[in-house]
């Protein structure tokens, strides 16, 4: 139970200070980027300059000639590796995907994981719902979620056999690094541990990162006014 802590702790330790950093307003070298607005919308942001600025949820900025969307969707899909802590086996493998969707300023995931003792052979099927805070700007993406998990699959019955079938809610949670190719394309590694009844699990994955923060050109011709 001393390892199941400790790594629970070191999630939750992780999500506190992503929600402390987390995104208020895209920073680019230590810009803000301003936000295509109507005229009235920036009159009220000036009446409103002393508190903190929460931008619009369709509010958008321009990069490169590129209409970007401040709140956007993501996507991520990768593999690795897992631990599974419970019945203390070997390094097995771990792969899955999440989309990750806001309502207003609030950002929530839904994703999915298969894990087993190697690649091709999987005894856990694994699907969650989290709430999380992300920070974004045009270089790097990071993001920390937690909430619930149901995990079916199949216990292990001595030292090879799984055929004990299971079904059990649990906990999951998240955090997740990435490095952008373009504002809206990168790659980067998350960590997660779920916990169960059944089993506890920790691993890590490389993922492969999909923004939907494209809207199109500002300019047709390809004028750049950055």
């Amino acid at each position: 139970m001393k390892k199941y802590f400790s790594i629970l702790l070191f999630i939750a330790i992780s999500f506190i200070a992503t929600s402390i950093f987390s995104q208020t307003d895209t920073v680019i070298n230590g810009v803000r980027y301003k936000k295509v607005e109507e005229a009235k919308q920036v009159e009220q942001t000036v009446a409103t300059k002393k508190k903190r600025h929460i931008p619009p949820v369709d509010s958008t900025f321009i990069l490169k000639n590129k209409k970007l969307r401040y709140y956007n969707n993501w996507l991520t899909v990768g593999g690795g590796f897992n631990q599974n802590l419970t019945y203390k086996r070997k390094i097995g493998f771990a792969g899955g995907l999440d989309y990750n969707f806001h309502i207003k300023q609030h950002y929530f995931q839904l994703g999915t994981f298969i894990s087993g003792e190697k690649f091709g052979f999987y005894d856990n099927y694994e699907f969650h719902l989290g709430y999380g805070k992300r920070f974004e700007d045009k270089d790097i993406h990071f993001a920390g979620f937690a909430g619930i998990s149901y995990s079916t699959g199949y216990g292990k019955v001595g030292d090879t056999v799984y055929t004990r079938p299971f079904s059990q809610p649990g906990i999951y949670a998240q955090i997740e690094g990435v490095k952008k190719i373009t504002y809206d394309v990168g790659a980067g590694f998350t960590f997660f541990v779920d916990w169960n009844q059944e089993q506890a699990i920790f691993g890590a994955k490389f993922i492969v990162y999909f923004s939907g923060a494209y809207r199109g050109k500002k300019y047709a011709d390809g004028k750049n006014v950055d």
